[in-house]
């Protein structure tokens, strides 16, 4: 944050006393357990989970509704997450789950850390087409300011920053908002004396290019053996298949599968199919969901072959199976249709995606591997919209864990 918002902070604390709403001296407290996450809802929907867990007041860190996961599970539920800043110290993940896990706006990823004697709390959540303020921290602010996070978005991530001086407590908070994703982040810390302090360093330190796309379209596979398995595609972001040597079936996979995967299998167009993945998720009672998949089938000689790995934009959107048999993966701006091609890859049938420009409007585009007709910009968004309404009709893949 700039010189100037702190001076202008000191210069409002000599002639204002701004109460925070629940505010209170929390001295170096964690940010979970004061005003800076307090439990009031994340885009309006926690408030109505504390209340059915009991909570009778915003201090009481992870109440109910929030549950401690691992960083696998927070980097599997929301793309783009955030890291731990190099030096953190008493790190912890937790995840409040959003009441309709196939709505907007989804789960919030949290994550509590120390850092050069302030603790801080870090937050995302998928709020769809507008950004929501998720940080739970409700301040009569005594200043705002607006910036530019120096490596989120390639340099040009806009940020705002606000900070709280009061009479026993400073706080600060920065959010900022991905309009590719539709994902709101905000990083907050509360303490005695902030003078001095800048937040923005903060955030910047948390940017993790491993969980940043370079697209919301992947760009075609790299055949190049780099896997491991020649021959085997890569992915963007360089995911490395499930190792298969030695295995010839389905079952010999399941076998070799160690206990915390999960396994699904299907028929896409006719093709059976064989899914794995690290990370699955109740959907709804007694249905496991994934997001992601190493996909393997077997060739018109009956060998085992692997077709690609898929993967959606949060655990509002399932792998699927369409009507006809497709496979139905989507995000939030993006819709798509793959089967599997004669020589046993997962391609893309149909693609429905909006890209947003640097001025905020919208293009539209379609997309297909099949059809080399069908690619290029739209008159509008009608087809996506299409695609999603697929969604009440179509089938969620139900995975099992392996045991």
């Amino acid at each position: 944050m700039r010189k100037k918002l702190i001076s202008l902070a000191l210069a409002g604390a000599m002639v204002m006393s701004l109460a925070a709403c629940g505010g209170k001296d929390s001295g170096n407290a964690p940010a979970s357990g004061s005003a800076a996450a307090g439990t009031e809802a994340a885009a309006g929907a926690e408030t109505k989970a504390e209340t059915a867990a009991g909570a009778e007041k915003p201090g009481m860190g992870l109440a109910n509704p929030w549950r401690e996961i691992t960083y696998e599970e927070a980097n599997k539920t929301v793309a783009k997450l955030f890291k731990i800043p190099d030096g953190a110290t008493n790190t912890k993940w937790s995840m409040m789950d959003a009441a309709d896990p196939s709505a907007v706006p989804g789960p919030v990823v949290q994550l509590d850390f120390d850092l050069d004697g302030l603790s801080f709390t870090a937050r995302e959540q998928v709020t769809g087409d507008n950004p929501a303020d998720i940080s739970g921290m409700y301040y009569d602010w005594t200043v705002t300011d607006e910036g530019t996070l120096s490596n989120w978005a390639g340099g040009e991530m806009k940020a705002k920053f606000y900070r709280y001086v009061g009479d026993n407590e400073y706080a600060d908070l920065c959010t900022w908002y991905d309009v590719e994703y539709g994902a709101s982040y905000s990083l907050g810390t509360v303490a005695k004396d902030l003078d001095g302090f800048d937040i923005q360093a903060v955030a910047e330190a948390m940017y993790d290019p491993s969980t940043q796309p370079e697209g919301t379209v992947p760009d075609e596979p790299d055949v190049s053996g780099e896997t491991g398995n020649p021959g085997v595609p890569v992915t963007p972001d360089d995911h490395k298949p499930v190792d298969i040597s030695g295995c010839d079936t389905f079952t010999q996979i399941l076998d070799k599968l160690p206990e915390g995967y999960y396994f699904a299998n299907a028929n896409i167009k006719g093709k059976d199919v064989f899914l794995v993945t690290e990370y699955s998720y109740e959907y709804e009672q007694g249905l496991h969901a994934a997001i992601d998949a190493d996909i393997f089938t077997y060739d018109k000689d009956g060998i085992l072959t692997y077709c690609g790995y898929v993967t959606a934009g949060g655990t509002a959107y399932p792998l699927m199976l369409t009507k006809d048999g497709c496979l139905f993966v989507a995000g939030n701006h993006f819709a798509s249709h793959y089967i599997i091609s004669d020589d046993n890859k997962a391609v893309i049938d149909e693609e429905a995606y909006v890209e947003y420009q640097s001025d905020g409007s919208e293009k539209y585009y379609q997309h297909s591997d099949t059809h080399p007709d069908r690619n290029g910009e739209t008159k509008d968004d009608s087809r996506r919209t299409e695609m999603y309404a697929e969604m009440d009709n179509a089938e969620i893949i139900s995975f099992e864990a392996v045991k």
